[in-house]
């Protein structure tokens, strides 16, 4: 090596690596090898940045990994997980403008520090507390509030629709209409239909997806949204309580209304769409199957549609809980 300067020959001169053990480090045993630059003119150790830089960059990993010290990659990855600059994330912290710039280069945390990194990024709970805290503290503005924010509300959904897809995904089959269980389909059809039908209830809900893939399937051989569908006292609805999780929790392109049934003291629960599905991912054939169902329902009352499930075969020839079969749908009675 070449043009690093000597201040002991006071020149530039060639040097060369020497190996040296660190058997402690702030009373922790890291045994870490580290190297040394000597001036091949002199034998004196020179200073060299570079080499001192990866010295502590392995000497703070391996202290790290004992003491369970927070790593300059764990803070990296959890910026660009939500997409965070570093003075927006000290900002946050309220800390330091350099601090995560010294972290993430290898520089040693704090244990405080630590241990505040480590809880917000294995608690999305304890990360969303801080991120109300700096903003009702106004460390951050509204705009990466919302930027925060947002992120965590797609998070839920992505959750929520793994979790969907896991309860209600099965190999394609007679059961399921040869078709596997799709979100996407599910959540624009159940917004078209809202926006369609004046009033649409869970009851009535189940029975129009249930009347719409039956018939698709019965006219194409294949239902519409894979969905598979069990025998309740009110008619079909979908298998597992399908339908509650999908309307509590996939909000996306509708929304609930709610209404005390003082009567019955009862919550009764009207879907209202908000118009912003795509209904481009059907074809012609199903949409004409979707559009005749909706018109044949849409003027008559959910008991009226419960009751014409009821006159099905797939209702009459099962026990109640069973799952419908798809060979079902050559004997609809009911005429679109």
């Amino acid at each position: 090596m070449k043009n690093i300067f000597c201040t002991n020959c006071n020149e530039k001169v060639n040097y060369s690596i020497r190996k040296n053990i660190i058997q402690k480090y702030k009373g922790q045993s890291v045994n870490i090898e580290e190297n040394i630059a000597t001036c091949d003119v002199c034998g004196k150790d020179i200073f060299v940045i570079d080499i001192e830089n990866d010295n502590l960059k392995r000497l703070y990993a391996k202290y790290g990994e004992l003491t369970g010290t927070i790593t300059s990659e764990e803070v990296i990855k959890f910026r660009e997980k939500y997409n965070l600059s570093q003075r927006e994330l000290v900002s946050l912290l309220g800390w330091g403008k350099m601090t995560i710039n010294r972290y993430e280069r290898g520089a040693l945390p704090s244990k405080s520090h630590s241990d505040i990194l480590k809880d917000i990024i294995t608690s999305e709970e304890k990360f969303k507390q801080k991120v109300t805290e700096a903003y009702e503290s106004t460390r951050i503005n509204e705009k990466n509030y919302n930027k925060i924010t947002s992120y965590f509300q797609s998070s839920k959904k992505n959750m929520v629709k793994s979790l969907l897809e896991s309860e209600l995904k099965h190999d394609e089959d007679i059961l399921n209409g040869f078709r596997k269980f799709e979100i996407e389909r599910v959540e624009n059809l159940i917004s078209y239909i809202a926006d369609k039908v004046d009033n649409l209830y869970k009851t009535s809900l189940n029975k129009y997806l249930w009347f719409i893939d039956f018939e698709n399937f019965k006219e194409n051989v294949r239902s519409i949204t894979g969905l598979r569908y069990v025998k309740q006292q009110y008619g079909p609805v979908i298998e597992k309580k399908g339908y509650e999780e999908i309307i509590n929790l996939l909000d996306d392109k509708f929304y609930k209304e709610e209404t005390e049934d003082n009567y019955n003291n009862s919550i009764t629960t009207k879907l209202k769409s908000k118009k912003n599905y795509d209904m481009s991912i059907y074809d012609q054939e199903e949409m004409d199957v979707i559009d005749a169902v909706i018109k044949r329902f849409k003027d008559i009352s959910c008991s009226k549609i419960s009751d014409e499930s009821h006159k099905e075969s797939g209702w009459i020839k099962n026990d109640t809980d069973n799952i419908i079969s798809y060979d079902y749908a050559e004997e609809l009675k009911m005429e679109f």
